[in-house]
């Protein structure tokens, strides 16, 4: 036993000489260079493909682009255009451009901030304003949300107030005049001249879709017109969360049977907002009911023929059990008596606010 182990470590002994003697720190350093370049050369075909992949894809992406541009019959300068603009965004699916409203205005918007839009000539910029008009993106569908004011189009009302905070020295509603890709313009509220860099408070109520309120900044103030920067962010109020005021109007209600006529009784209006009101009523009434309202909107004149339709009816008015709280919501074309009522809510809100803080 003693004779086996002697014999392994002599064996073991001479084999490490051996290996110092035939291994080479050249060998070495030869065989990790191998290594290390097969490892380089995986990595770098790997890399290769990946970018093949995504070229193919790109290529594939801009075909998609141009067929649906046949498809619509754009010219090679709005093609140009698209291109650009999807380029300057780094789109990667630039087809997305011609489908979705609110990519085209955030990809514009890049490409404005990239090129300078201030650098661009006036017959490009109005290209592009027709462009959104053979996409189908002016004027916008109802369905679709503004995310930017130049989907504005001119004949919409909006309310203003100048300046945007402090005492007010305009505030009333205002026609949109125009909209360009520079700059958009309403109708010059009453009152001195506004000063250029005035910040102002806008509101716009799209019936069936929402209220868009925010800032502009006032660029021009000339020949009853009143030209202001463009908004990439406005705040959407969805009509079923209106702004909701405390009020306590008197009201008088006649409730429409298909005869078009009905009983008539009073009660009051206990709160109000830009999609319908709260009443306080002496009788309990049936879902869906219709009434005809006239009251008088302080500040704004007599409201008469106002249609709205019951949505609700909760309980007992401040535990009066002779009154009854309904929710009742706009009826018909009311686009008109509305806006009076959106100008209502919005000069009390700024009262209770200046109230509060003061």
């Amino acid at each position: 036993m003693q004779d086996s182990i002697s014999n392994y470590d002599i064996w073991a002994e001479s084999f490490r000489q051996w290996a110092e003697k035939e291994i080479s720190m050249q060998a070495i350093l030869i065989v990790s260079s191998v290594i290390i370049i097969l490892v380089l050369a995986v990595v770098l075909y790997e890399i290769h493909r990946s970018n093949k992949v995504r070229r193919e894809l790109q290529d594939l992406a801009w075909k998609k682009l141009d067929y649906s541009a046949k498809r619509l019959n754009l010219s090679q300068s709005c093609m140009a255009i698209l291109k650009g603009i999807a380029l300057e965004a780094s789109l990667q699916d630039p087809d997305s451009l011609i489908k979705s409203p609110h990519i085209f205005e955030s990809a514009l918007e890049k490409y404005y901030r990239q090129v300078k839009i201030e650098s661009i000539s006036k017959g490009k910029l109005e290209e592009i304003r027709d462009l959104r008009k053979t996409l189908g993106f002016l004027p916008l569908s109802r369905e679709v949300a503004y995310t930017s004011t130049r989907q504005f189009d001119s004949g919409e009302k909006c309310l203003v107030q100048i300046p945007d905070s402090g005492v007010a020295t305009h505030k009333g509603m205002c026609r949109i005049l125009s909209s360009e890709e520079r700059r958009w313009s309403i109708e010059s509220p009453e009152g001195p001249p506004v000063l250029v860099g005035t910040w102002i408070q806008v509101s716009l109520t799209r019936p069936g879709d929402a209220e868009y309120t925010f800032k502009a900044q006032v660029l021009h103030d000339s020949s009853g017109q009143l030209f202001l920067s463009h908004v990439n962010q406005l705040n959407r109020t969805q009509q079923r969360n209106w702004v909701r005021i405390d009020v306590s109007i008197p009201v008088e209600i006649t409730q429409m049977n298909r005869d078009g006529v009905g009983d008539m009784f009073f009660g009051k209006i206990i709160d109000m907002s830009g999609g319908g009101f709260g009443l306080a009523l002496p009788i309990k009434l049936p879902n869906s009911s219709i009434l005809r309202l006239n009251f008088e909107l302080p500040g704004h004149g007599q409201v008469d023929k106002l249609l709205v339709k019951v949505v609700r009816v909760a309980g007992a008015y401040n535990n009066d059990a002779s009154k009854t709280v309904h929710s009742v919501a706009f009826e018909g074309e009311v686009h008109s008596i509305q806006e009076q009522i959106i100008q209502y809510v919005f000069e009390k809100q700024r009262q209770d606010s200046m109230i509060k803080h003061s």
